[in-house]
């Protein structure tokens, strides 16, 4: 299984590929930031990749259950977290 390309591209299998996909800002946040001032970071579930959103976006991430699917993925407990 080929992990790293000649060029330096790092795939899946690659020690560093997961660490350096959930600690990298999505391409294009900048422009998305200079049109909406209130944004913030998800991480989507089933994935992990961060998205920039707006406030709304996040609004909906919270309280449509995506932000408690992605705790379960990660292996967190949702019920410390209820209020």
């Amino acid at each position: 299984m080929i992990i790293e390309t000649p060029s330096g591209i790092i795939l899946p299998g690659h020690p560093f590929f997961d660490e350096y996909l959930y600690g990298t800002l999505p391409p294009g946040w900048r422009n998305f930031a200079y049109h909406n001032s209130e944004f913030a970071f998800v991480g989507r579930a089933g994935s992990g990749i961060l998205e920039a959103v707006s406030e709304s976006e996040f609004n909906e991430y919270i309280e449509g259950g995506e932000y408690d699917e992605r705790l379960e993925e990660m292996g967190e407990n949702t019920d410390e977290y209820d209020y």
